[in-house]
């Protein structure tokens, strides 16, 4: 039964996202303990109290880009779209026009690849986003960051990130 119900979530959830999910398929069949603490996961994935919108998802865009060859980045995208981040600051980023971006912006996309590429330049990043925004956006900045990372990870050790695809920015129409 409890089987059956988490299907039915992950069912739900590659119908809203547009990808597959069957590395959760995976994991729930592997081990159901696994895959309900995976769950309780999923909220802190989406934890923004402090930052900016724009700055929290283009510091996630960016760390998906620097782990992820497309799915995870296309659901950033989106996530970010329907959070209202303006669709010309997403083209611009998918496009890699860093340049048509406010400054803060393109700081916190170069920020999450530095971090998620482990480039020391991450650090005097860190400085001048912390020093514009505040120690609590930054910590929010960071949990996007950190848990862009685990998706990515995960597809690829369970054999699920294979193909990359072309990332695009879809505007929505209104009901």
């Amino acid at each position: 039964m409890m089987k059956w119900l988490c299907g039915k979530l992950i069912d739900g959830g590659e119908r809203q996202t547009g990808q597959s999910a069957e590395f959760l398929r995976d994991i729930l069949k592997s081990s159901s303990s696994g895959f309900w603490k995976f769950a309780l996961f999923m909220p802190l994935s989406r934890h923004r109290a402090h930052a900016a919108k724009e700055l929290w998802h283009l510091a996630h865009i960016g760390a998906d880009m620097a782990e992820d060859c497309g799915p995870c980045t296309q659901i950033a995208v989106d996530m970010a779209a329907d959070a209202g981040v303006s669709p010309e600051t997403l083209r611009a980023v998918v496009a890699g026009r860093v340049q048509d971006l406010a400054p803060l912006e393109a700081l916190a996309l170069a920020f999450g690849k530095a971090v998620s590429a482990n480039d020391p330049a991450a650090e005097e990043m860190r400085l001048e986003l912390e020093a514009a925004i505040g120690p609590k956006a930054m910590a929010d900045l960071a949990i996007s960051i950190a848990t862009a990372r685990i998706f990515p990870a995960l597809k690829r050790a369970l054999g699920h990130a294979t193909a990359c695809h072309l990332v695009q920015v879809k505007v929505r129409q209104a009901a």
